[in-house]
């Protein structure tokens, strides 16, 4: 990985895992203030125990990706960014699934906004990934 690329997929990876850990500590302290955001609930009914794994997994996910930006070890990187990316575009299709529960609870403009950010999630990782490909190494 070229020193440029190196610090963006290292700056990348320490971004996915504060978003992760802000992420899993927030829900693990208050996870039925969490719940209760109108694009969480979707007009379901509260189940802490989900909602405390949900916090534990973002938790979990941000220590390897934590772990990958001190290490930079490609195979680490590498392993981290498409656990993520698996878990980021598994979370996004079933948000795209629900839409219609979201606007049904909330409103278009939220369902979008959030389909968005939940869509540069899947991006990220992704894009990430592929800078760990040094293309000039290979000619």
């Amino acid at each position: 990985m070229s020193g440029a690329n190196a610090a963006t997929v290292r700056g990348g990876l320490t971004f996915l895992a504060l978003v992760s850990a802000v992420l899993g500590g927030y829900v693990l302290i208050s996870p039925e203030g969490f719940f209760n955001w109108s694009w969480v609930n979707m007009g379901m009914a509260y189940n802490p125990h989900l909602m405390l794994d949900y916090g534990a997994m973002n938790l979990a996910a941000a220590v390897p990706l934590g772990g990958a930006a001190i290490v930079m070890s490609p195979a680490f990187v590498r392993t981290a960014l498409a656990s993520y990316a698996v878990w980021s575009t598994a979370h996004f299709l079933i948000h795209v699934r629900f839409r219609s529960h979201v606007v049904a609870h909330a409103s278009a403009a939220e369902a979008n906004l959030l389909l968005g950010v939940l869509g540069v999630g899947v991006v990220i990782p992704i894009a990430l990934l592929l800078l760990t490909f040094d293309r000039t190494a290979r000619s």
